[in-house]
């Protein structure tokens, strides 16, 4: 194996690494963002809240709904076997 090879291979082998570290990054983040989220909707079906601040926790959820679609989305099209 040349030394070219070899530089190659560690090239690959790192490429992955960030891969699957940016995949778990944004996994995790997803999962965040879906806890928010369900925790939200739960302080906005009790009835609890005051309208103004049920109407800033809509903005929030629709908020974190974008973030959980842009996750999924990256997931998605991130190559498999990463």
């Amino acid at each position: 194996m040349t030394d070219q090879t070899k530089n190659n291979i560690e090239m690959i082998h790192t490429s992955n690494k960030s891969r699957k570290h940016e995949r778990d990054k944004v996994q995790n983040e997803m999962d965040d963002a879906m806890e928010a989220l369900s925790v939200l909707d739960s302080a906005i079906a009790c009835g609890f809240l005051k309208d103004k601040h049920s109407l800033i926790a809509q903005e929030w959820c629709k908020e974190y709904q974008k973030d959980i679609d842009n996750c999924r989305m990256f997931l998605d099209n991130i190559p498999k076997g990463v």
